[in-house]
């Protein structure tokens, strides 16, 4: 029987784009904006569900959200942008 893995992967213009359209990231820098697209997003072979969260706190930490807003609900709509791959093994 074949096994397979799966793959995740966010690309830094779709989650630039999640940021643009819910109005997140506007307390941050360039760097700050930089750090998240790529070194946390774009450039990771394979998101965890470690990494999700760590790309919604970095969200949290440079955004103006209401206070109804909880780490899952970001982690969430992340998560939902990923593309998934599957690769034989």
């Amino acid at each position: 029987m074949k096994q397979y893995k799966e793959i995740r992967k966010i690309y830094a213009d779709t989650l630039r784009q999640l940021c643009i359209n819910r109005n997140w990231y506007t307390n941050g820098d360039n760097d700050d904006y930089s750090h998240l697209l790529y070194d946390l997003a774009n450039d990771k072979d394979n998101l965890s569900t470690e990494d999700i969260i760590e790309i919604a706190e970095d969200i949290m930490e440079h955004s103006r959200l209401s206070v109804d807003y909880i780490i899952e609900d970001i982690a969430f709509e992340v998560a939902c942008i990923a593309n998934v791959f599957f690769e034989e093994i």
